[in-house]
């Protein structure tokens, strides 16, 4: 069973507290991101001064004048990006449109996996939702960690319909 209605203000207080946690997530990731970027392309040009002459360094590979090294560090970013967003599960995007939105959803289904995430502020809930074709759906709680579920436990979750944020779980 499944319907979709419209959160009331408590909701929207909950999910603006999932945005506020998520933005403080992808801030403190900014910030090892560009500390990485300074690494990679700092730390080769100061062995290679210490090492090799002006005109050395310029026929380098690592050299800020080589075509090659802005798009290895280039390609160095936009990994560092991907990873960092598969890594820790940053729904930005779509708890702001959960708040655009207002509409919430409603499933009741048994849990098939529990696991903790980001240095356990997070709990996430993978189901096996029925219906025409069996497929499997993510759930975020992000008010700490939850212990009192185990995987094959029937629940109702409410959500936030595009973001998957658990706004209550419940054991039927």
């Amino acid at each position: 069973m499944q319907d979709y209605s419209f959160m009331s203000t408590e909701e929207i207080f909950l999910l603006q507290d999932a945005l506020k946690k998520n933005t403080k997530q992808i801030y403190k990731f900014v910030g090892i991101g560009i500390l990485l970027v300074i690494i990679a392309a700092f730390v080769p040009q100061f062995f290679l001064s210490k090492r090799l002459s002006d005109e050395e360094i310029n026929q380098s590979l690592f050299s800020y004048k080589n075509a090659w090294f802005w798009v290895w560090l280039m390609s160095f970013v936009l990994v560092l990006v991907f990873a960092l967003i598969k890594v820790t599960d940053v729904r930005y995007y779509t708890i702001k449109k959960d708040l655009t939105k207002l509409q919430k959803g409603q499933i009741q289904v048994p849990l098939e996996m529990i696991y903790q995430g980001n240095n356990d502020m997070q709990t996430s809930f993978i189901v096996q939702q029925e219906g025409v074709k069996k497929r499997k759906r993510l759930f975020y709680w992000m008010r700490g960690r939850l212990d009192d579920f185990k995987a094959g436990q029937q629940v109702e979750i409410v959500y936030g319909r595009y973001s998957r944020v658990i706004l209550a779980i419940t054991k039927l």
